[in-house]
């Protein structure tokens, strides 16, 4: 249907603005508030800095695999952006395999449910005053 394709074509677009915000978000948060913070912290001031700039996001999103008609849950996603990212957030000296291998697992468990997942990333507020952040999946 026409409206599917607007919708579609809509979401699309506001992707690569979605994805910069969080990019200069991170840095900013970091900028004025240092190392030293907690996840919880970082993952509250990021969701402001979203909301504020009117990009939607959820918090702590559930993410279930399905095992024949069975929901089970796979773990929950730090924030869920526009429809089509997924972050994953961490404090740390630096972004580790398990970190990766976690935003990997949500990704195909939201691609399986049908979400378009266009941008998986893992985001290290580290203690070196710098933000790492690693893509997974880029569109």
């Amino acid at each position: 249907m026409w409206t599917n394709k607007l919708k579609g074509a809509l979401v699309t677009s506001r992707q690569p603005k979605a994805m910069d915000a969080v990019l200069k978000g991170c840095q900013q948060i970091m900028q004025e508030h240092g190392s030293g913070q907690t996840e919880a912290f970082y993952h509250r001031m990021l969701e402001i800095y979203l909301y504020d700039r009117g990009i939607p996001c959820l918090k702590e999103v559930d993410c279930f695999t399905m095992a024949g008609a069975v929901p089970v849950l796979v773990g929950r996603i730090d924030l869920e952006v526009d429809h089509t990212i997924i972050l994953e957030l961490k404090i740390g000296s630096k972004i580790q395999g398990k970190h990766l291998q976690q935003v990997r697992k949500y990704a195909h468990a939201r691609k399986a449910t049908g979400m378009n997942v266009q941008v998986a990333a893992v985001i290290c507020f580290t203690d070196h005053e710098t933000v790492e952040i690693q893509q997974l999946l880029k569109a």
